[in-house]
């Protein structure tokens, strides 16, 4: 992505709610000079899309951005450095993005083609994995080598013959069921009579009666035996803690395909929370934390695009975490012949890494009745959809090339302040509206079309739709191509909208702070105790994180209750209680 201010500043407010690097950022204080990139610059190019490092971005102050004093010398001595201990050197790009009196230096990394990985430093070969660089096994620099093949090159691990096995391992009613949908949706299918004859055409048996690898992965009584790794582990993480426990709930599953989607399924409902939200009629209604079709999209595509070849002898399976922030679902293997960001793309992008496991899925259900994949493609972007609906962030696609990891985050992607604020105005909103409000109200520009490309699962006509029944509302308005909050002039910035047009005007409160969240009154009341602070002295003052005291401290600022002495971002920066205010 190109770097600028507004891209900066989304990904810092990232890393400081999730508290550490990511897989494809890197952060560097760089304040004594150059700091030694060589196993990052490496990692990156081994990348599927590379990565960026962030220079002037502190992590260890809660991702506070210092800046950089020479940013022309940083990067001339990164790039000969890159030259020097890099083998093969990706390309490097470099972009300097102002804020307010600090400059952050952004080293994006390409990576290198498929043929010329893997780039080694100092004769080792890394790849990124969470937050840092590890050194590549030999099962990684085999399924780097296997990427590099072309289709007619790479050999196809599902249609692998297991030499001793037979229709006997199969589960009787499962292939029964198996070969019922398949006659059903193929009119040539449906003539063949022979189950052993239309179970070889399928590549489920050989010629020869052996299993084939996709067959016994789908439809086995117990893969397992033969394929340890042809399951899932799941746990719940758990925060350190002085009693040392790690993990909870801790399971393995077994069985075929559709048994393993279902016990993935169920395991998820049980171990992630449930929450009540009205419905139109006004009545509660339980719901899931994560929407149920988000969901089974990630968790089956994990069993159906998992690595078949190297990661199987390696004993890698598929992976799932539930933790205080996210639900995390991994499976050993990259996406072949597409990119993340194709993956949400309009065209429908299905690009099958088993292919013969992929069409034998399409005719399988799981124990709900549901299918285990639809087979059209578009699954991902209606993950994005639900998840939208959800009022969640945005799920977050990891390829490394060795692995494939979505994060799908518990945390709404609204502040409470902002939740609040939006059940305030009294009007039904749909998801896409309540976005628009949020940065409207938050000072950002907006038009029709950008929120048409934000929401470009949905029609442009729903969303211009949607739109026009917030002006009707009297919400919010147009001002030539932008939108406007109603009460907001160009002039005025900070003012709220009214909840309709016939919308009794509020009473004026006498106490200032009537409205505020708990710790937005906290703050305010250290502040005038204690005068001048920076962000880093009120979250240890009010015991506080320092994302929890940034999210407080916004409507402070927007009521003009605090006076902030700097510029956003930066370290020294203070805030005191505007003098002008009583409360």
């Amino acid at each position: 992505m190109a770097w600028n201010l507004e891209t900066l500043t989304q990904t810092v407010d990232y890393l400081r709610t999730f508290g550490s690097d990511t897989t494809l950022i890197e952060c560097k204080r760089a304040a004594g000079g150059t700091p030694k990139l060589g196993s990052t610059l490496c990692a990156f190019a081994n990348m599927p899309e590379g990565g960026t490092i962030l220079l002037g971005v502190d992590e260890h102050a809660g991702f506070e951005i210092a800046g950089v004093s020479n940013p022309a010398k940083l990067e001339k001595a990164i790039a000969s450095q890159n030259h020097n201990s890099v083998n093969p050197a990706p390309a490097l790009e470099f972009e300097r993005i102002q804020l307010a009196d600090r400059m952050v230096l952004a080293v994006t990394v390409k990576p290198l083609l498929a043929s010329q990985k893997p780039a080694t430093h100092n004769g080792v070969a890394y790849l990124r994995q969470a937050d840092g660089d590890y050194q590549m096994n030999s099962n990684d620099l085999r399924m780097i080598q296997i990427a590099a093949l072309t289709d007619t090159e790479r050999e196809q691990f599902d249609m692998q013959i297991i030499p001793g096995t037979s229709i006997e391992e199969l589960d009787p009613q499962l292939v029964n069921t198996f070969l019922a949908n398949v006659r059903k949706r193929s009119s040539r299918l449906q003539k063949m009579e022979d189950d052993r004859r239309l179970l070889q055409l399928i590549n489920v048996l050989d010629r020869e009666g052996n299993l084939r690898l996709a067959g016994l992965y789908a439809l086995g009584i117990f893969p397992q035996g033969t394929h340890p790794s042809l399951g899932a582990t799941a746990a719940v993480r758990l925060s350190r803690t002085s009693s040392g426990q790690r993990t909870q709930s801790l399971i393995d599953f077994e069985g075929p395909l559709p048994d393993l989607v279902s016990r993935a399924l169920e395991w998820i409902t049980l171990n992630t929370r449930t929450t009540q939200r009205y419905k139109v009629d006004g009545q509660m209604e339980d719901m899931p934390e994560f929407p149920p079709a988000a969901v089974r999209e990630i968790v089956a595509n994990a069993f159906v695009h998992r690595d078949l070849g190297p990661s199987l002898d390696a004993g890698k399976r598929v992976e799932i975490r539930v933790t205080d922030l996210a639900l995390i679902i991994e499976n050993p293997g990259g996406l072949r012949g597409l990119s993340v960001g194709q993956l949400s793309s309009l065209e429908l992008a299905k690009a099958a890494v088993n292919q013969r496991l992929y069409e034998i899925a399409k005719n399988l259900h799981t124990a709900d009745g549901s299918r285990v994949i639809e087979g059209e493609g578009g699954g991902i972007r209606e993950v994005l959809a639900a998840m939208q609906d959800a009022r969640l962030r945005p799920p977050q696609f990891i390829d490394t090339g060795t692995k494939f990891k979505v994060i799908l985050f518990r945390e709404s992607r609204f502040t409470p302040e902002d939740e609040a604020w939006l059940e305030s105005l009294g009007v039904k909103l749909e998801p896409p509206q309540e976005d628009l409000l949020v940065a409207l109200k938050r000072g950002e520009t907006y038009s029709v079309s950008r929120l048409q490309k934000l929401y470009d699962t949905r029609s442009a006509t729903y969303i211009e739709q949607l739109v026009e029944r917030l002006v009707e509302q009297g919400v919010v308005r147009h001002e030539g191509h932008e939108l406007i909050l109603a009460s907001r002039s160009t002039k005025n910035k900070s003012a709220y909208p009214p909840a309709s047009k016939n919308a009794p005007k509020p009473q004026v409160s006498s106490n200032p702070l009537d409205g505020l969240s708990v710790n937005s009154t906290d703050i305010f009341d250290l502040l005038k105790r204690g005068g001048n602070a920076t962000v880093k002295e009120i979250a240890n003052d009010a015991e506080l994180e320092i994302h929890q005291v940034r999210y407080a401290l916004q409507p402070l600022l927007e009521r003009s209750l605090v006076v902030m002495q700097g510029g956003q971002g930066v370290r020294r920066t203070t805030y005191h209680v505007n003098p002008d205010v009583t409360g």
